[in-house]
């Protein structure tokens, strides 16, 4: 009978084991589908010219608030905007992320390319991901 109890728990703890690994995994999953809804919304954001909406994203990791104002832009249009690369770190609260954006400055009456390299972090408290950075730095000559 000793025996018998001693498997009951132990199959027990198992089956809860692999319960919280299963949760774990989708929360995981979902914390992923979230990274590419927001990477995705930011794309076309910066695309369209709505630089105000991209900005609702930048949040440097120790909450200080973003260093560009968005109504510089008025005079960039961007013609491409697409991800090279992402990477996740181990815990997968950390993603780097480089983005090829081709754009035209009206003022210059030049077309650039600028390679953007981006980290992207998970905020626990707001379930969501926020840029550590800026909005991409049109102005500067590359």
């Amino acid at each position: 009978m000793r025996n018998r109890f001693s498997i009951d728990r132990i199959l027990i703890l198992a089956v809860l084991l692999i319960c919280l690994s299963a949760c774990a995994g989708m929360d995981r999953s979902k914390q992923l589908d979230l990274l590419e809804m927001s990477l995705d919304d930011f794309r076309k954001s910066i695309r369209w010219g709505y630089f105000e909406q991209a900005a609702s994203y930048v949040q440097i990791k120790n909450y200080a608030k973003p260093r560009r104002d968005p109504a510089y832009l008025k005079n960039i249009r961007i013609t491409a905007y697409e991800y090279a690369n992402k990477r996740l770190s181990e815990d997968q609260t950390l993603a780097d992320v480089t983005a090829l954006i081709s754009y035209y400055d009206v003022n210059r009456g030049t077309v650039k390319d600028l390679v953007e390299h981006q980290i992207w972090w998970y905020d626990t408290a707001s379930n969501r991901w926020l840029l550590d950075g800026d909005i991409p730095d049109f102005s500067a000559d590359r």
